[in-house]
């Protein structure tokens, strides 16, 4: 049992380094997240002693994030809620967080009393309680309210796909390899480290809630995107273009120079990318394609209209405010969804050809070639700014209609 509560001691405090460590990148997301609970009557700021909406603006301005200890009282806060949307949800009633509640008891106990443990009168309280701790460490005090305001989804929609997330890139094992490195690494790296995998549950989460709207059970969902990565994830280096691939090894190198193992680092190195999985999976279904065929045309396009460029140059922007956030978010959602809807195009309408992409593109003729101009125009003119990046969408989605 001690075991069991040192351990989300362990993870909230993580949660707590992370969110600090964020700073004021994410003070646009907490203040909404504040708003959002005083809209529901849920918080008093002045009870709190959290900072009322002038004075976040004001310490924003001054450089100034929340404090550890303000952090703490929307972190308890985050789970508060959590908990109380979980139960009063179906998602306690799923079988795939049955592991959740034999998690919650030790190991003895679960095989001893497995029937006692699915019947008790607790067990959808437990299962959510469980949840809730678990998503929040993870994701942090803002995780489930950004992804809603993002997608338009549910509280319930948002666990549910962090489960698929979470067990379908097999995140639990990944935390405990970057935990064995206390103490053996410098803090801030193993913070980066596990900032690599909070990257990959929010951008996975996103992609699945906006593109996911299916009904299919959770354990199927997480069992597609397990045989998705099994295919795609040994052949992910060679099948990259020359730009993601010295962009993640510059990435491993780094990770590895700072102390992790060689292994732990090139996994953590292909994060970057491995988000893109589920999007080639729904690539090859659409196309009824292979999913090696559909990887292929996926970063042929990529690599056609210098994406990976304009991606990596997206994630350097930082904007402060909220609709600047909310405009870059969108950007790179439309130049995911056209880089998709062009691979699909090229291996439906070319199917027989050696090089679908290749086909696509010389079909498009001069149109498609004048908008490859303006886009190497635009990543090579000085630094992508917000603006830059919706006109780069703007093109890249014109695209989707030939």
């Amino acid at each position: 049992v001690s075991a069991l509560v040192l351990s989300n001691n362990y993870e909230q405090t993580l949660a707590l380094s992370l969110a600090r460590k964020r700073g004021l990148a994410d003070i646009a997301h907490q203040s909404r997240f504040m708003a959002s609970l005083e809209a529901r009557g849920l918080l008093d700021r002045n009870v709190e002693a959290l900072p009322s909406p002038a004075a976040l603006a004001e310490r924003e301005a001054r450089g100034e994030p929340l404090t550890r200890a303000e952090l703490g009282v929307l972190l308890a806060y985050a789970k508060i809620v959590l908990f109380s949307d979980i139960v009063a949800s179906d998602v306690p009633d799923d079988p795939h967080f049955d592991r959740d509640l034999m998690g919650y008891f030790p190991d003895r106990m679960a095989k001893k009393f497995a029937a006692e443990i699915h019947g008790h009168r607790l067990r959808r309280e437990i299962i959510a309680r469980v949840v809730a701790n678990d998503l929040v460490n993870r994701g942090g005090p803002s995780f489930i309210n950004r992804l809603q305001e993002a997608t338009g989804r549910s509280a319930a929609d948002v666990v549910r796909t962090f489960a698929v997330v979470r067990d379908g890139f097999g995140l639990p094992a990944l935390y405990r390899q970057i935990d064995a490195l206390d103490n053996q690494i410098d803090g801030q790296v193993q913070l980066d480290l596990y900032q690599a995998v909070s990257r990959l549950t929010y951008v996975a989460s996103g992609w699945y809630l906006k593109n996911d709207t299916g009904t299919a059970p959770l354990g199927q969902r997480i069992a597609e995107l397990q045989n998705a990565r099994k295919a795609l994830e040994p052949k992910l280096p060679s099948l990259l273009p020359a730009f993601s691939r010295e962009r993640i090894e510059e990435r491993r190198h780094g990770l590895a120079k700072g102390g992790a193992p060689e292994q732990l680092a090139e996994h953590l190195a292909l994060t970057d990318v491995a988000g893109v999985v589920p999007d080639i999976a729904l690539t090859a279904r659409t196309a009824n394609a292979d999913i090696i065929a559909a990887a292929k045309a996926f970063f042929a396009v990529s690599d056609a209209f210098r994406i990976p460029r304009v991606e990596d140059a997206a994630r350097s922007i930082a904007p402060s405010d909220y609709y600047d956030q909310l405009a870059l978010s969108r950007a790179t959602d439309t130049i995911g969804a056209a880089r998709r809807g062009i691979a699909v195009a090229a291996l439906t309408g070319h199917a027989e050809a050696a090089d679908p992409v290749a086909a696509w593109l010389e079909a498009g003729g001069e149109r498609v070639g004048r908008i490859r101009e303006r886009l190497q125009a635009l990543t090579e003119g000085g630094d992508i700014t917000v603006s830059r990046l919706s006109v780069a969408s703007g093109l890249i989605s014109d695209l989707t209609a030939l």
